[in-house]
């Protein structure tokens, strides 16, 4: 109850292609891979890293295959609903204690699942590596500077313009693991960047018309702005009379 739909208008339809777009996006990516086009960059960084994670990638299970989309798509789902719960919230509380908040039950959850998931305390051991650099780009960057943006996106632009650009770091990935990783990049990663972005153009272009029309129709009540002013210059001389 956040987002109108007006498919009688041109900005209702161009919300609803944005998001056929995207959808088709998604579903390009996850179904359809298409020959694969090498990076300009031969330089690859974290070359055994890439490697072990590869030649492991195949010992998974079906199960555990399944159980981790259930999972993937549950987390999408709950954190599109409290992408939107956001806005009334924001509200009440300010931008900071909102992400304070989150973090810190976020930390609570991450470290049960943590004990949970791993029972040997000798590899919680952190070294001066670039593991500690990323717990820290991870921390600092990725979770609070990232949090606390995204409540300032909803308060400025409503929750609907940032669950529309998510997409985006879909594309940021796909470029940033091609030309700085020197990864291959497949035709499907590239088809699916062009859906997602004309996908966003759309809504958002869509959301400016009908921000455009809402602004006219409440400035004039629907009526053009020639008839006010020269109704409002017709009241001019009755105005004066009145004085005399």
């Amino acid at each position: 109850r956040m987002e109108s739909m007006k498919l009688k208008k041109l900005h209702g339809n161009l919300k609803v292609a944005g998001i056929l777009c995207c959808v088709a996006g998604v579903t390009v990516l996850a179904f359809y891979e298409g020959p694969m086009f090498r990076s300009f960059n031969h330089h690859r960084l974290f070359q055994h890293g890439s490697s072990s994670s590869s030649s492991g990638a195949g010992t998974y299970s079906k199960n555990q295959w399944v159980f981790g989309i259930f999972l993937m798509t549950l987390s999408n789902i709950l954190a599109g609903l409290w992408t939107v719960l956001q806005g009334p919230l924001i509200e009440d509380t300010s931008k900071l204690m909102n992400t304070t908040l989150q973090i810190s039950c976020a930390s609570v959850q991450a470290f049960v699942v943590a004990v949970a998931a791993e029972r040997d305390f000798s590899k919680w051991k952190i070294g001066w590596n670039i593991s500690l650099a990323a717990i820290i780009y991870s921390g600092v960057i990725v979770t609070a500077l990232s949090y606390y943006m995204q409540m300032w996106t909803i308060a400025k632009r409503g929750p609907v313009f940032l669950a529309m650009s998510m997409p985006l770091t879909l594309i940021f990935t796909i470029i940033i693991s091609s030309f700085v990783l020197g990864e291959a990049v497949s035709l499907g990663s590239i088809i699916a960047g062009i859906l997602l972005i004309g996908g966003l153009y759309n809504v958002l272009w869509g959301k400016s018309m009908e921000r455009k029309d809402d602004d006219t129709n409440k400035m004039g009540g629907g009526k053009p702005a020639v008839e006010l002013q020269d109704k409002e210059q017709a009241r001019v001389p009755d105005d004066a009379a009145a004085k005399v």
